[in-house]
């Protein structure tokens, strides 16, 4: 590896000697110069590099804000819009269905209407038909009336006489059809009426010779007749009010039906609008939704390859600047050692005068034709050269110290090169190939893990939430029922509390009673046992006073009753006081009844909630338990996901290097690899003395570049 590497440099060293033909020393200072030019031109890249790189990073930091905060901002206008949608959507389901609602009061309205106009025309129409009928009949009766009165009458012959009854009779058993079932006549009228129509001229005749000039008998049909004719008369005038009554019924329900209509028509009308107005806001909410998801989308997209592509690039960018100070410590290193006095005495030692002809030619023998060897020893230097590969430059050292016109082993070795430089091609793209789908495999498999691990947490966050909530509320629930329970022990120590005040007060209202009666008893016994001084009778003392006597001092005493109107007022006060102490005694015991229906009631209600608050909490406890066991059973899956997760992600680790390598250094080793090929083709082109393009053409080399 130290010789392939001194013959590089050497071939370094001849190509610039033969650009600067004119230049003078030895090879190894011409070597340091080279060196320390290609030492200055990577530091100038490196800096060149750097600046390019941080314009480069400042634009991936700008660019990723950007697109971070515009991702945020569309996410909380999707939620926006999402939920005005649902709002619209619940505005158009509640208006469409109000106009069904109103559709079908709608129709119902119409067809009632319709339904009412029917009935009102077919009651017309049978009043118009009855009426017509009723005339008519009443018309009839109005003629037969008329003929009867004339009949007996002299001036017209028998003939036309009887020709006019005929008539009258045909007219009489026409009412006589159309004479209502309740106002029938009686036998004897309708047996007058039938004999009158069975023969008028018959009858006519019987009775004709009775009277010359009139006919009993006439008067009695002529009354039956105008009885007919009043009650036709009157049925048609009751059925003719009956008539309007209807008509006005009908035109007011029109009128309402109308309105009614003329209400739900414009509700309806209203209804329409906001629902169409509802949906196409609906439509653009909906629309602005789309157009949002499809930006945030696209934002998501551009966020997530330009991340990729700057952490590509910051890793790419790490990995050159490493191979830039290794290079120029390398560079440094070749620099220091070649520069020190001990090397240039040994290569002077070393390089005799005029062996520096070996590695610097130069082109003084321009003008002469130069050898197939020659050309393929420089055309491999060349590529040599300007891909830096070691292993040209070590063929076309053996191409250089191989016999004149012998190159057998020489080509041998460049076909063994190329089918070399094919299986590194063909294994870089596999190894390329390889893991990009393997990266790509495991990220995708690895985010799958970090959002179920997302979904796990706020699912657990959620679970504790609800935990909180449920011992918050268990909590509160414990205290109610110590309350609670506190109130019943308090409502029971006041029951029996008023109790006993209840049992006191009787005890205590009865014996005050009791007092009171005695009192009462005993000052009435004693006006009892003394009446008033009126009632007895008193006996006149005479007095005979003598001269030296004196008269008697008044010793008049006071009836034993002067006090009694006093005593009945106090009596009377007592008998209310006894009267209020009973219907207290009373009002007691009702009261004490009422107060013990009170508690029992307020005992059983608070029982009530107690029982109530312990099926609360035992529910509480279980959904406690099921919470805890949610927890624990989301926990152990996360915990899965997590450990899923880190070895997706060691994985990754794993590969990460090699891959980044490949992935960074595949288009300038391919490049490269191109380079060789096209400098072993046209080396061995010059040994076989043929055209480049010739084998170029013949070969397989281009197509299986060109192909990858």
């Amino acid at each position: 590896m130290r010789v392939a590497a001194l013959v590089c440099l050497s071939l370094w060293a001849s190509s610039s000697a033969r650009e600067e033909p004119k230049e003078e020393g030895s090879p190894v200072g011409k070597v340091v110069t080279l060196l320390e030019e290609l030492k200055s031109g990577i530091e100038s890249d490196g800096i060149a590099e750097q600046k390019v790189f941080d314009t480069y990073a400042c634009w991936c930091e700008e660019t990723t804000d950007k697109k971070s905060k515009a991702i945020v901002d569309a996410q909380k206008e999707m939620k926006r819009v999402g939920t005005m949608i649902l709002q619209l959507k619940g505005m158009v389901a509640v208006a469409d269905g109000e106009i069904k609602t109103l559709s079908k009061e709608i129709a119902q309205n119409e067809d009632g209407q319709k339904r009412a106009t029917t009935i009102r025309q077919k009651q017309n129409e049978e009043f118009q038909a009855e009426k017509s009928e009723m005339e008519s009949t009443i018309g009839s009766l109005e003629k037969g009336i008329m003929v009867l009165k004339g009949a007996g009458t002299k001036g017209a012959s028998l003939i036309e006489r009887k020709g006019v009854l005929a008539q009258t009779a045909v007219h009489i058993k026409k009412a006589l059809d159309n004479l209502p079932g309740d106002d029938s006549l009686t036998p004897k009228q309708l047996k007058a009426v039938g004999a009158f129509i069975a023969d008028p001229a018959e009858y006519y005749d019987q009775k004709a010779e009775k009277a010359a000039s009139y006919n009993p008998a006439s008067t009695t049909i002529i009354g039956i007749l105008k009885d007919m004719y009043e009650q036709f008369s009157s049925n048609l005038e009751k059925q003719t009010m009956d008539e309007a009554d209807r008509q006005q019924n009908f035109e007011a329900v029109i009128a309402v039906k109308e309105k009614e209509l003329a209400t739900l028509t414009a509700t309806k009308v209203q209804k329409e609008a906001e629902k169409a107005e509802a949906e196409q806001m609906c439509a653009d909410a909906s629309q602005e939704l789309d157009d949002v998801s499809k930006q945030m989308k696209s934002d998501a997209l551009f966020f997530s390859e330009t991340k990729a592509a700057c952490g590509q690039k910051a890793d790419e960018w790490a990995e050159r600047s490493r191979a830039r100070t290794e290079e120029l410590a390398g560079i440094s290193k070749a620099l220091e050692i070649l520069s020190s006095d001990a090397a240039k005495e040994q290569f002077s030692k070393a390089i005799k005068p005029g062996m520096e002809k070996t590695f610097l030619q130069t082109d003084q023998k321009i003008n002469v034709v130069k050898k197939p060897q020659e050309k393929a020893f420089d055309a491999l230097t060349s590529k040599a050269k300007e891909v830096k590969s070691l292993r040209l430059a070590s063929l076309a050292a053996k191409i250089q110290q191989s016999s004149t016109g012998h190159f057998d082993t020489v080509v041998e070795e460049v076909d063994r090169m190329i089918g070399v430089l094919k299986k590194e091609e063909e294994d870089d793209i596999n190894h390329r190939d390889w893991c990009k789908e393997e990266t790509f495999k495991n990220e995708q498999e690895a985010s799958r893990y970090e959002y179920k691990i997302d979904k796990s947490e706020a699912k657990i966050k959620k679970l504790q939430s609800q935990l909180e909530e449920l011992e918050d509320l268990l909590a509160k629930t414990n205290e109610e029922i110590e309350t609670t329970l506190g109130e019943i022990k308090q409502m029971e120590d006041d029951r029996v509390a008023e109790h006993e005040s209840f049992e006191e007060a009787q005890v205590a209202d009865k014996k005050a009673i009791k007092l009171l009666e005695e009192a009462i008893d005993s000052m009435s016994a004693f006006y009892r046992n003394n009446p008033p001084a009126a009632l007895i009778e008193k006996k006149a003392w005479t007095s005979v006073f003598g001269p030296d006597d004196k008269p008697a001092p008044d010793a008049t005493l006071s009836d034993a009753n002067k006090s009694k109107g006093e005593a009945k007022g106090v009596l009377g006060i007592m008998e209310m006081l006894k009267e209020d102490l009973e219907a207290e005694v009373k009002n007691g015991v009702k009261n004490e009844k009422e107060a013990q229906t009170d508690h029992e009631e307020a005992m059983a209600t608070a029982a009530r909630v107690v029982k109530t608050l312990n099926d609360k909490k035992t529910n509480l406890k279980q959904e406690i338990s099921q919470t805890n066991t949610e927890i624990d059973e989301t926990t152990t899956i996360k915990e899965d996901f997590e450990v899923e997760l880190t070895n997706e992600k060691a994985y990754l680790t794993e590969i990460k290097p090699d891959c980044d390598w490949i992935l960074s250094e595949f288009s300038d080793r391919r490049f490269k690899r191109g380079q060789e090929m096209e400098g072993l083709v046209e080396a061995k082109a010059m040994l076989l003395s043929s055209k480049p393009m010739d084998l170029l053409q013949k070969g397989a080399t281009p197509s299986f570049l060109q192909r990858h």
